[in-house]
This record gives C-alpha cells, structure tokens and sequence, in this order.
C-alpha cells in the first residue's frame, strides 16, 4: 500500500475519532440535537471509509478471482499502478498470464509430438476418488482399432473392446496381444506405464503392430551392415586409387629400375587389395545365398566329436581342455554340414577368446526336455564379450579379430534360424556360453 493510501486512511479514523469524542461529549452535557447531528456524520463517515477500503481493493479481490478461474483479461490501469499493491497485483497476473501461454503452448507442441507418432497412443488420466478421464488419445491409436476419436472415456471404453479388460486394472504391461478388428484378428505389441503427479495418476498406453516391429529391427539391421560395407569397401578402394595415381604418373616417366620395382610393389598391392574385394564379396555372397536345409536323421553327438576332433591339434598346442556332457536320445533330423558349420563357427571363436588365459576350457553341453527341444550350450572361460560390443555379435562383417571375416555369427544365426531354432548368448564374469535350440523333428 501506498503512502497516499496510508495518509488518507489515517486521516479517515482521525476523524471518525474526533467525531467519535464529539458525540460522546454532546450525549453527556444533554446537548441531544447535537449528538443525533455529529451521530449522523460519524455513521457518514464511516460509510466513507469502508466505501473507500472497497475501491483500495476491488481491483485486486477481482484480479485474486481471475487468478482462480484462470481468466486473464482483467488490467489495471496505469493511475493505478502508482499504488505498490496494485501495481505488485499486476505484476502477479502477468506473470500467470505468461505462464499460462507456456504451458498452452507446450501442451500444443506435446499433443502435435503424440500425433505425428507412428505408434497408438492413449493417456488416461484418474484423480483421487477413481473417476478416469481421456488425457490425449492420437490418431495412430482410433486408427488401428477403427474406432471414432471420442474423449469420453465412458464412450471410448466400449469400442476398444477386449483391450479394456488389459488396461482396467492400470499395471505395467508389455506383451504381444490379439484384437478382433471388423472380424478380423491382427497382432499388437501392447505396452503400459503409470506416472504417478500430486493430484493424478496417469497410464500410458501404447500399441504397435507387429509389422512396425520388423520394419524397424530390418531398418536397423540394413542401416548396420550398410556400414560396414561401406566401410569395407572403401578402405579397399581407396588405397588402389591412391596407388593407381601414382603409378599411372610414374609411366609417364622415363621408367628406370627403381621405378619398375615400384610399379611391381604397387601392382601386388593392387593385386592383393582386390583379392581382398573379391574375398568379402564372395563371403557376402555366401550369406546371402544360403542354402536350405537338406535334413536327415544323425546323431548329433558323434557330430560334435567330430568336430572337436578337427580341432585336437591345436587344442594340444594352446593346452584347452575340453569336456562333453550328455544324457539324451542324440537322434536329429537335420542338414549335417550346417550344423557343422555352427559348431566350428562357435568352436573357433572360443578358441580366439581363451587364447591369453590361464587353463583354458571349452565345454560342450547338450541336453533336452519335455518340449520335444534340444540344447546346445558352448561354454567357454575367455576373455567374454563386452557390453560395448554385444548388440554387433550377430552384424554382418562385424568383428573384433584381425584374420576375422565377421560372416561365422551371422552365418550361423541364419543356419540355426532355418533349422526354426534360436541361438542367444550370455557372457558374464569371463564366462560365455552360446546356447542354440532346436526341436527335435526339425
């Protein structure tokens, strides 16, 4: 408040005492006419002030209203303003009056964010006593179940179906879920969460179709072996052009003896780098054109000695121990050369892991259960694959050996994979087992 304010305020009660004085004097001398007259002013006086405590303050009470129903038209005017309260009232209202242009303007860009989303999304929001509303719901979402976009969540529950039941009981969810959609079954991977604020809980609902799945891990795997590729390729293209540059300005020279034993060494490094082209080219080749399976029935275990066997030599000369554990029926019925191929893909990438640690063991596990499945784990105690580099075990080309082609993972995954059988792996503590299963009747 001002000091204005206060000196007019002041001198108001002043008054009102003097007058107060006044009338108390006039009652005790029996001067009546005169204490009914100074009566009157006293209660004129009075209305004089509180009629000017209520304009002091109507401006601000108004603009305290406006604050709790978020309305931000009312101003005060700049006369007004010369009193530090209503010019600190003033204040007040346009800082709300800017947050709320924010927070307008957030909620905007958040709602165009959710519905530029590939992916269905819905929010619900539920306060204290349970009542639930529609927070934001994109199209994605009404899209994938052809339903209308209601806000209503009385309304929307009903269309959505079987999908109500998942999400009534707000828990967090992630799992492949079935939908009849005009009679028709189709596949979502359905996630929830729940978001806990002061006055709400929120649950957010997500789905994506399967095939948005596969279209992203086929991205991913393309945008990961164009890498490589490219990087492959061109770290061998660019050393013979350097070459060739040089070699083509040395024929345009008179050519003597040193130049002609330049020429030679540039030609077989020319030479050597496009064997090298051809070489990733042809193993390209022979992962993209992998054969199907021809199957027939052989006892896997005698497949897996056997393969140790062509391994024994150099499991003498670098001290591995070996051990084999079974105590199954062995009978497969699958292509023999492949799975061969798995295991000495798998045998030989051991090896390169214990090559620098004490005792070294490699263990060979197979064993089966009552899902008609065989497994076969592949133990070894190396040096373990770092997190750095687990999500590119299986990437084409990707390798962290030196004579390594970075195709016997991969190749082996797609071997395995047509076989209808998984393969995964597990390294921790300097222990890393690949585990590959397969049914039985493959």
């Amino acid at each position: 408040m001002g000091k204005p304010q206060i000196i007019q305020i002041f001198i108001r009660i002043l008054l009102i005492l003097i007058n107060g004085i006044i009338v108390f004097y006039t009652y005790n001398n029996d001067f009546f006419a005169n204490t009914l007259g100074f009566s009157l002013i006293l209660c004129f006086q009075f209305f004089l002030l509180i009629d000017y405590l209520k304009k002091l303050f109507a401006d601000i009470e108004k603009s305290i209203d406006c604050l709790l129903h978020s309305d931000y038209s009312n101003t005060i005017s700049k006369e007004k303003r010369k009193n530090p309260l209503h010019d600190k009232t003033a204040m007040l209202l346009e800082k709300h009056r800017k947050l709320s242009l924010q927070t307008s303007s957030e909620t905007l860009i958040f709602t165009n964010i959710i519905e530029s989303l590939s992916i269905g999304v819905l929010i619900l929001r539920k306060d204290d006593n349970g009542s639930i509303e529609v927070f934001q719901l994109n199209k994605a979402f009404v899209d994938f179940l052809h339903i209308p976009k209601f806000y209503n969540w009385q309304l929307l529950k009903e269309k959505i179906g079987s999908l109500k039941e998942l999400i009534s009981n707000w828990n967090f969810l992630k799992h492949t879920i079935s939908l009849t959609i005009n009679d028709k079954e189709e596949n979502f991977f359905l996630k929830t969460s729940i978001t806990q604020t002061n006055e709400y809980q929120y649950l957010i609902v997500t789905l994506e179709t399967i095939q948005q799945l596969i279209d992203k891990k086929e991205k991913e795997a393309w945008y990961k072996l164009m890498n490589v590729m490219s990087h492959e390729i061109i770290n061998t293209i660019t050393p013979i052009s350097s070459l060739a540059e040089n070699l083509d300005d040395l024929i345009q020279e008179e050519v003597d003896k040193d130049d002609l034993e330049e020429l030679s060494t540039g030609l077989k490094i020319i030479k050597k780098r496009s064997k090298h082209l051809t070489s990733f080219v042809d193993t390209y080749r022979k992962l993209a054109e992998l054969p199907l399976p021809n199957k027939e029935e052989f006892d896997l275990v005698v497949l897996v000695k056997n393969t140790l066997q062509l391994f024994e030599r150099e499991f003498q000369m670098k001290n591995i121990k070996t051990e084999l554990f079974t105590n199954v029926n062995n009978s497969v019925f699958a292509d023999k050369q492949q799975l061969e191929q798995v295991f000495i893909n798998l045998l030989s990438n051991s090896i390169h892991a214990i090559e620098n640690v004490e005792n070294p063991k490699i263990i060979i596990d197979i064993n089966q259960n009552k899902e008609h499945r065989t497994y076969i784990a592949v133990i070894d105690n190396g040096i373990g694959i770092s997190d750095a580099i687990k999500n590119n075990i299986f990437v084409p080309y990707f390798t962290t050996r030196k004579d390594g082609s970075g195709i016997g993972l991969t190749l082996s995954k797609s071997i395995i994979e047509a076989h209808k059988g998984t393969i995964k792996f597990t390294s921790v503590n300097n222990k890393t087992s690949f585990n590959i299963s397969l049914p039985i009747n493959i």
